[in-house]
């Protein structure tokens, strides 16, 4: 059901933003994809044979994790930058939107469950990485739309490095929380074109603001995973 719900929303979302825009009446509806992306990327995480209240704990403690890290950022400037939060996405606790640790728990789940390695520590590189890819699609488009603003500029697209590296580590680390465990195709192909799904639609959406980095990086992110479907075919058809 949830699968259904954030298709629905993505596609008439995206139409909304690149032609005529969201409708004042509608802007509540930034904030919900996120969580309905947080929702439809735990369903998978809650499909991997765990018990669902070792699932959701974790779900949760990366939320909440994921809030407070954004909290001190916001505060301090410290770990990302210095920025602050519009209103763009909704209701806020404290100084960060609720959307905000939505978005992390989406991102981190996708993405952990597009990487079949056990070992720990290769898959906290692979999450890192990817976590990067993703982060210089999304950020630029968000900065250019308002979704928070940057008050120290950086060399890409206005955003400094220290977010990019901040985003890598923190990925890593968080990878960690996440047992050792080999999704199945089914859910690795599903994690993958979840992924695809966000860098199309923060690619397409760069266009309009005329970011063609951040376009190439989402092409180049969308051939790289299904690239790593292929290859983990290969392996797992010569494994057997």
């Amino acid at each position: 059901m949830i699968r259904l719900v954030f298709i629905v929303w993505y596609l008439v979302g995206l139409l909304l933003m690149l032609t005529i825009g969201v409708p004042i009446w509608l802007s509540f509806s930034n904030g919900l994809f996120l969580v309905f992306f947080a929702l439809y990327a735990s369903s998978l995480e809650t499909r991997l044979g765990e018990k669902p209240i070792v699932s959701w704990a974790r779900i949760i403690f990366i939320g909440a994790m994921t809030f407070l890290i954004e909290e001190v950022g916001v505060r301090t400037g410290w770990p990302f930058g210095k920025y602050s939060y519009t209103d763009v996405l909704g209701v806020s606790l404290g100084h960060v939107p609720l959307a905000i640790p939505c978005a992390w728990i989406g991102i981190l789940i996708a993405v952990v469950n597009m990487i079949t390695t056990t070992n720990r520590w290769l898959r906290a590189l692979y999450m890192g990485t990817w976590t990067v890819i993703f982060d210089m699609v999304l950020d630029p488009v968000a900065f250019a739309r308002q979704f928070w603003v940057w008050q120290e500029q950086g060399d890409f697209y206005g955003i400094p490095a220290t977010n990019f590296v901040s985003w890598f580590v923190l990925a890593a680390l968080i990878s960690l929380l996440f047992p050792k465990q080999r999704p199945s195709k089914y859910i690795q192909r599903e994690a993958v074109r979840l992924v695809q799904a966000m860098l199309l639609m923060f690619g397409l959406l760069g266009t309009k603001e005329g970011l063609w980095i951040p376009l190439l990086i989402a092409v180049a992110g969308i051939v790289l995973a299904q690239g790593g479907i292929r290859v983990d075919r290969i392996r797992y058809k010569q494994m057997v």
